[in-house]
């Protein structure tokens, strides 16, 4: 092949190369143009690096302790299809991306249950945003007016523009009972506050210095396996319950507090709660303590992970475990798995 002849091949596979590029940019521009129609821009960042989380089986459920860092977010899958999220992290750029990643993981857009334990900005900072991508169908609220100026301010005044349906949390109110016609029956119940608390509460009647004092406490049972939810309630709520259980009150509404394997540590593992006593009767085997990385607080406390160590509990810590998976299968029994983040 002459000089002139291999200088046209050349310029031809040039020419072709830069055509073949051009039409790769044009297929990026017009993919992206698709992809913003669908998804708006400012919700793109909730669906790239999504965790790797299996589907859930049949007839299982699964409670999802997610990392929010220095906060307290639990996703509930319940056998039955339905979702339930207990609080929502502290609504700082990482929770609440861990939380919609976490979500759409699942490709959950709808959450049938939404509880808010009590309105520290570490559990209810990031749900406001949570109501901007996903349905909300209930939630569950403590007994607290909304502040101006407050993270849950703004969740509350995005609940009223959805319009969710509304509740107190406390035992009197109905949450999800089991019923025995059901293929795989599972119970929900608030333990703490009490229905005339929050009466008194609303009415202007009775009033607390620290809203860790009305914090939702949640018990859960589904095959046998029960799971308590503590939010940030202090060492007193331990010490009611624990009375309340001694007299029938808890027997009466179904709960075997007794029977607790599972159990979310209060206020991140905190040494004002957890008690050994709480420890010992309820028989725990698991605690989950939710809590960021070299947190300012100190959290866990020392004094709290030695008592978990004298109750022969084993810890589970987000800050060290990353997501924290509990699966209860239909032959009632569980298991426990990290998902890194």
């Amino acid at each position: 092949m002459g000089y002139k002849a291999e200088k046209e091949k050349i310029e031809k596979e040039q020419a072709l190369f830069k055509k073949i590029l051009v039409c790769i940019l044009v297929f990026c521009v017009l993919g992206g143009c698709l992809f913003s129609f669908f998804v708006k821009p400012e919700s793109w960042k909730y669906y790239v690096a999504l965790p790797n989380v299996d589907k859930r089986k049949a007839g299982e459920l699964r409670i999802h302790y997610l990392d929010v860092g220095q906060g307290d977010a639990s996703l509930i899958e319940l056998p039955d299809g339905r979702v339930m999220l207990i609080d929502g992290g502290d609504g700082s750029e990482a929770a609440t991306k861990s939380v919609l990643r976490y979500l759409n993981a699942l490709k959950i857009k709808e959450i049938d249950h939404l509880i808010v334990t009590h309105t520290d900005s570490d559990h209810c900072g990031g749900l406001a945003d949570v109501l901007k991508h996903k349905t909300v169908f209930n939630a569950y609220l403590p007994p607290s007016f909304p502040e101006n100026g407050t993270k849950y301010a703004e969740f509350y005044a995005a609940l009223v523009k959805e319009n969710c349906n509304l509740f107190y949390s406390s035992r009197t109110t109905s949450l999800l009972s089991k019923d025995q016609t059901m293929e795989y029956p599972y119970s929900v119940q608030f333990l703490y506050p009490y229905g005339k608390m929050v009466d008194d509460v609303l009415a202007g009647k009775l009033t607390f210095s620290d809203d860790n004092e009305l914090s939702a406490v949640v018990w859960l049972e589904y095959m046998d396996v029960s799971a308590l939810f503590m939010g940030d309630a202090p060492q007193e709520t331990e010490e009611q319950l624990l009375k309340d259980d001694k007299v029938g009150a808890l027997q009466a509404i179904g709960v075997h507090l007794q029977s607790t394997e599972l159990l979310k540590l209060s206020h991140h593992g905190s040494k004002t709660a957890t008690s050994l006593e709480f420890l010992q009767y309820l028989g725990v085997k698991d605690g989950v303590i939710s809590c960021g990385k070299d947190n300012l607080y100190g959290h866990p406390a020392s004094e709290t992970l030695a008592r978990l160590t004298q109750a022969q509990v084993k810890a589970h810590r987000t800050d060290v475990n990353g997501h924290i998976v509990a699966t209860i299968s239909k032959n009632g029994s569980y298991k426990i798995e990290y998902i890194s983040t």
